[in-house]
């Protein structure tokens, strides 16, 4: 379960951007997942909750997660288009050669203080 490995890199920015400006409680943390990455939300949460009650920092937070579809561009007619069901053909001209512009993402996208 990789979940377990991805919650704690998101604890561990969590922890050291509250250290760097002195906060002493986080509220919520806001992540924004790629389709890519095939993350289960609902073992993110688990770990979360696992893990959050180590921290009287973050023993309270709300991990909320924002599932970012995957989005491709034609390298051959530059269309940009949804990549649907992990088929990377242009729509428009059929080409195989994407590249991926969205759906790779994880990253902390904003933590909510008290």
């Amino acid at each position: 379960m990789h979940e377990m490995g991805l919650v704690q890199n998101i604890f561990d920015i969590v922890l050291k951007t509250a250290e760097q400006n002195g906060i002493t409680k986080v509220l919520r943390i806001n992540i924004r997942a790629g389709q890519m990455r095939a993350i289960v939300p609902e073992q993110l949460q688990f770990c979360f909750e696992i893990l959050s009650k180590e921290s009287p920092i973050v023993e309270e937070a709300k991990l909320v997660i924002e599932t970012l579809p995957v989005e491709g561009k034609c390298k051959s007619c530059s269309h940009e288009f949804s990549v649907e069901e992990y088929r990377f053909v242009c729509p428009k001209c059929e080409h195989e050669d994407i590249e991926v512009l969205q759906g790779m993402e994880l990253m902390v996208s904003n933590i909510e203080v008290a």
